[in-house]
């Protein structure tokens, strides 16, 4: 062994061990929905595949089912499979590839998850996206769709909230957001859909998330005021408001026209989930779903969230390292070192 070097690979990475943005890489997701169940984080995307010729819109959005992923520790995701698919709900078209923003909530003992489509039966739900409920006792499945989608619903993005009250809530989009009360069956409109007031006029609003801290409740949402969608959110001190437009939460991202966020606490530090076309530069129909830290002022406002590919995840020194994910690149680019090191022992012998 005398005189036999050790190569070493130093692989120079400021502040976190590894990266983690994007956090799924064997698949597109886009639209994050988060939740914290039984400790642990779900997410609930919607999945994009790459479209072809007879399946949807050509060069569109699609879609043809969804899967849960579920983590401990923002880091190791395990992903269980498909829990809910166009071809297994009896009011959706299994042609149209139409299975779009879905989302998630626990109440009375059951897991509640929402999604949009297009009904095969265009006479009875119109030919619009309509939305409907999948059932199930644990939070990865498996889940039952419910034969029909909820009367007086149309439109894209459901997003149900629960009151500290316990009076579940239901917000989706139709180019402006609506807001309606559940009844206790969590399947059923328990007042008058009205379109939350006072929001931005002009340009695209969807993909709405409610989330209530220290009183204050939050409505997030894109928006495109020019020609790609930003983050961002009002503020109330009930539900279905009155709301005053109060700030972003992420500027616009160049080469993806869509976004789509949740924002969950877990383990006392608040995270904002979206997407970014990452693993598809080239077609901003095929996504990638993200995490980054999120934080409050004093007064209640969010400070914006810059875009990393960081993440928040710390990967295991024992485990690979993704050599090609950092924070910025340099003008000069990025290169790979390698050090030759002779180790001296106490006794002479070197290796």
């Amino acid at each position: 062994m005398k005189n036999t070097f050790i190569l070493i690979a130093l692989i120079f990475i400021s502040d976190k061990l590894s990266p983690q943005n994007p956090f799924i890489l064997n698949q597109f997701t886009a639209d994050p929905s988060a939740r914290v169940f039984e400790g642990k984080v779900y997410v609930y995307p919607s999945r994009d595949i790459p479209p072809v010729e007879g399946q949807g819109r050509p060069n569109w959005f699609s879609m043809e089912d969804y899967h849960v992923f579920s983590s401990s520790n923002l880091t190791d995701w395990t992903d269980h499979g498909v829990i809910v698919s166009q071809y297994n709900v009896p009011w959706v078209d299994s042609t149209s590839f139409s299975m779009w923003a879905p989302d998630c909530i626990y109440k009375n003992g059951k897991y509640y998850f929402y999604f949009p489509s297009r009904a095969k039966d265009t006479t009875t739900f119109g030919r619009g996206f309509s939305i409907g409920v999948a059932i199930s006792e644990n939070p990865y499945g498996p889940f039952t769709p419910q034969p029909e989608p909820i009367k007086g619903v149309r439109g894209i993005d459901p997003n149900p909230f629960i009151d500290k009250d316990g009076q579940a809530y239901l917000y989706w989009s139709a180019r402006n957001i609506f807001v309606a009360k559940l009844k206790d069956n969590m399947v059923e409109l328990d007042s008058e859909p009205m379109i939350i007031p006072n929001l931005p006029e002009k340009g695209l609003k969807e993909g709405s998330f409610m989330f209530e801290r220290n009183g204050i409740y939050y409505l997030t949402y894109p928006h495109v005021e020019d020609s790609t969608e930003r983050l961002e959110y009002a503020i109330g001190d009930n539900p279905m408001g009155p709301f005053k437009v109060t700030g972003v939460i992420m500027d616009e991202r160049p080469g993806c026209w869509t976004n789509h966020q949740s924002i969950i606490e877990f383990n006392n530090q608040w995270y904002l989930f979206y997407h970014h076309n990452d693993l598809s530069p080239h077609f901003d129909k095929n996504r990638s779903v993200r995490i980054d830290s999120l934080f409050f002022n004093n007064d209640g406002t969010i400070q914006k969230v810059i875009p990393t590919l960081r993440g928040v995840g710390v990967t295991d020194a024992s485990q690979k390292i993704q050599i090609d994910r950092y924070s910025c690149t340099s003008e000069k680019g990025t290169s790979i070192a390698f050090l030759d090191t002779l180790i001296s022992l106490k006794d002479g012998r070197q290796y």
